[in-house]
């Protein structure tokens, strides 16, 4: 029997406490598989020491982890089981938590009505708990379901009160996301100018934690303003920065987002063979990696490349299987602009 086996349960904490911030950081770092064994670990020394609530912690990095790796059965699993360790023990926090984390799964399976349930079930218990950097996420991620339902203010309103509790928290790796959803809504709301702000802000803050996952996604949205604004070259060095970070952590899905920008950038300056070439090379790079919404728009994109080629028999089937899209997940604004494309080309 190994040495590691007889440990004493107050060395055994040590270890697991080790572990899950060792996972902590191969998470923050896009290190996913790492992570993974790491929370595994984790969650092992923390039943061997009895300390339930690292365990619901533990499983519950695991189930963010697998989600990030689309394995979205074991992360609901995981999740379900933290949440349900939390609740027999009384851990109202790691309860909150596991809500939380259990929404971010639901919605990224698509089902956004059980996801924004079960946020508001998470934020009202942070708030009861006095937890501002919960009350930070579930705000933010039930400004995300405002967004795509289409009520743009109210998700601006949510993830503005998602910054203002992650400073009070301190947390400035949940406050970058938070500038993220921020300066997307402000795309979506024509605001380019203040998109370019908050994506930045959230940048400054990514370079300084040095968080690539999110920090690639930052760079490559931050292009969608700047092209708007005609500041091509801050683009493109841009979408440079977002392709290197996204290689560096495997993330195909900003990869594909960078092609689409790219693609974005040809077709406005009249360059429509080498947009083609982007958004071909956007599409298959997002199968299997970017979710439903993202494909859509590279298909909706791809629409607009094909009408102003003049090809507008193969302009009205893009749009329409992105319409198709948007519709299954529940996307009504985009559901209904994309609608009236295909109506205006009869």
């Amino acid at each position: 029997m190994s040495s590691a086996t007889l440990q004493p349960p107050a060395a055994a904490g040590r270890d697991a406490r080790a572990l899950a911030r060792r996972a902590g950081e191969a998470e923050g770092m896009g290190q996913w598989d790492a992570a993974a064994r790491h929370y595994s670990l984790a969650f092992r020394a923390s039943v061997l020491q009895r300390d339930l609530g690292a365990a619901a912690d533990a499983l519950r990095g695991q189930a963010r982890v697998r989600n990030h790796q689309r394995r979205f059965d074991e992360a609901e699993e995981l999740a379900g089981l933290s949440l349900e360790i939390a609740e027999r023990c009384g851990l109202s926090q790691a309860a909150a938590r596991a809500l939380n984390v259990l929404g971010i799964v639901r919605y990224s399976v698509g089902d956004w009505e059980s996801a924004r349930h079960l946020y508001a079930r998470a934020l009202d218990l942070a708030l009861d708990l006095g937890d501002d950097d919960l009350a930070g996420l579930a705000c933010q991620n039930a400004g995300v379901i405002a967004h795509l339902q289409g009520d743009l203010r109210e998700a601006r309103k949510l993830y503005m009160e998602s910054i203002g509790s992650f400073v009070r928290s301190g947390n400035s790796a949940h406050a970058m996301m938070a500038y993220n959803n921020l300066g997307t809504v402000s795309v979506y709301l024509g605001d380019w100018m203040e998109a370019e702000v908050y994506f930045s802000r959230g940048i400054e803050i990514g370079e300084r934690l040095s968080h690539s996952p999110v920090l690639a996604r930052l760079y490559s949205n931050r292009a969608h303003p700047l092209l708007q604004i005609g500041e091509i070259a801050r683009a493109e060095a841009t979408l440079a920065h977002a392709e290197r970070a996204a290689r560096v952590v495997g993330d195909r899905g900003t990869l594909a987002e960078v092609e689409k920008f790219r693609g974005m950038q040809a077709r406005m300056e009249g360059r429509l063979d080498e947009a083609e070439t982007y958004l071909l090379r956007a599409l298959q790079m997002g199968e299997g990696a970017a979710t439903e919404f993202d494909l859509a728009e590279m298909v909706r994109e791809l629409g607009l490349l094909r009408e102003a080629q003049r090809r507008l028999d193969e302009a009205r089937a893009l749009y329409a299987r992105a319409a198709e899209s948007f519709r299954s997940v529940g996307a009504r604004p985009h559901l209904r602009a994309i609608e009236e494309r295909l109506a205006a080309l009869g």
